[in-house]
């Protein structure tokens, strides 16, 4: 839920510290809910499905609201751009995979450690890229993240890729 109000934030050009601090509230849920449910013997199939598709709306989310409120408007800069793109890479090489992967029944393979990794960089990443369109200081984080995501992405898609294709 929380992933409709950071995109509705953007979108309306919300306080962007309030709107960051809501991501990362989100981000953390996500990584807590995993932490619990397999402490507590509590995981499901179900479960890791939800959260994936969890996971893919608040970054996928919010790197689009970022990439068409921002970008539309010319404050993203090129710069930006590059750096959201090096952040989404998983989702940027994996897509077309995953969509064949659903019609498959083949979308939700076992989830790997570098997925888990790409996953957790983006919850950075992405905030951090958000603040630095307003507050530049804020590029000594995001730009060595996406130089680090864009590898760790394509590790991540491939893993995907080969996990899903028969």
């Amino acid at each position: 839920m929380l992933a409709f109000v950071v995109i509705y934030r953007i979108g309306t050009h919300a306080p962007v510290v309030e709107t960051t601090a809501i991501f990362i509230v989100a981000a953390l849920t996500d990584l807590f809910d995993g932490i619990i449910a397999r402490r507590h013997g509590l995981v499901s199939k179900f479960g890791a499905r939800a959260d994936m598709i969890a996971d893919r709306c608040l970054w996928a989310g919010t790197a689009l609201a970022i990439l068409w409120v921002l970008g539309g408007e010319g404050s993203l800069g090129v710069a930006g751009i590059l750096q959201l793109c090096a952040i989404m890479t998983r989702e940027i090489v994996s897509t077309p995979f995953a969509v064949v992967a659903v019609i498959r029944g083949r979308a939700f393979p076992k989830a790997r450690y570098v997925g888990k990794l790409t996953t957790f960089l983006q919850g950075m990443a992405l905030p951090a890229l958000l603040l630095s369109i307003y507050f530049p200081v804020w590029a000594w984080l995001s730009i060595p993240l996406s130089t680090v995501l864009f590898v760790t992405g394509l590790c991540a898609a491939w893993r995907y890729i080969h996990d899903v294709e028969p």
